[in-house]
């Protein structure tokens, strides 16, 4: 073998080599080091004890612990006849949000998330895409995504992805945590909640990859 083949054996084995480990590092440093610097936003009206302890009191409440040992309960959701189900989780540890409970048969939709279909149990199939989203009125915009994009992947119960930016710094995101499958008079719901997370540094709002790094990432939820 001569000596040029021979090195170019070994540039290309460099390129092989090294190429993913600086995939990695930026990967880290553009997503999953700011995650980690995440903190979960608490709700003043929220995060008192009693009001965790009035929630998981009331009648058809319903209270789970999270993978992170996390203890949450949700009052009874409000049903608004041709419209999605609506309740408030909060947890032991303060954190709260707005949860959502959608029939299957029509799917989920709303901020990135485009659509939802069950693949088996509590499996589902999500689909994200831009969906044109934007905050704002007529004459100021305060966010928007600009990045046409749609992808579709698997989620299990209890993942946690960031659905959104709130600001263009990156300082604020929406997380949403899939809950699974619910019945409720015999009719199925995909069930969803989100909260807020931020960070003095923030995070690198392009789409679809600031979607695609959080999933599987523990958020602490």
């Amino acid at each position: 073998m001569n000596s040029n083949l021979k090195n170019l054996i070994y540039a290309v084995s460099s390129i092989v080599i090294v190429l993913p480990a600086i995939l990695f590092a930026s990967d880290y440093i553009h997503y999953s080091f700011p995650m980690e610097k995440m903190v979960l936003w608490e709700d003043p009206f929220f995060n008192d004890p009693d009001k965790f302890i009035e929630t998981s009191k009331k009648k058809g409440s319903t209270c789970f612990t999270t993978p992170s040992m996390n203890y949450f309960c949700y009052a009874k959701p409000l049903i608004y006849e041709d419209g999605p189900k609506t309740s408030y989780v909060i947890g032991e540890n303060g954190i709260s949000g707005e949860l959502h409970f959608d029939p299957i048969d029509k799917g989920e939709m709303y901020f990135t998330m485009k659509n939802m279909t069950q693949i088996e149990g509590d499996t589902a199939m999500i689909t994200f895409a831009d969906n044109d989203y934007r905050v704002g009125n007529r004459d100021r915009t305060t966010y928007e995504i600009i990045d046409d994009f749609e992808f579709s992947t698997e989620i299990e119960k209890f993942d946690t992805f960031i659905a959104k930016c709130n600001y263009y710094d990156g300082t604020s995101v929406t997380l949403v945590q899939y809950l699974g499958i619910t019945t409720i008079d015999d009719v199925d719901y995909f069930v969803t909640w989100h909260t807020i997370a931020e960070s003095e540094s923030g995070i690198t709002c392009d789409y679809p990859q600031i979607i695609q790094h959080s999933i599987g990432h523990d958020f602490g939820i």
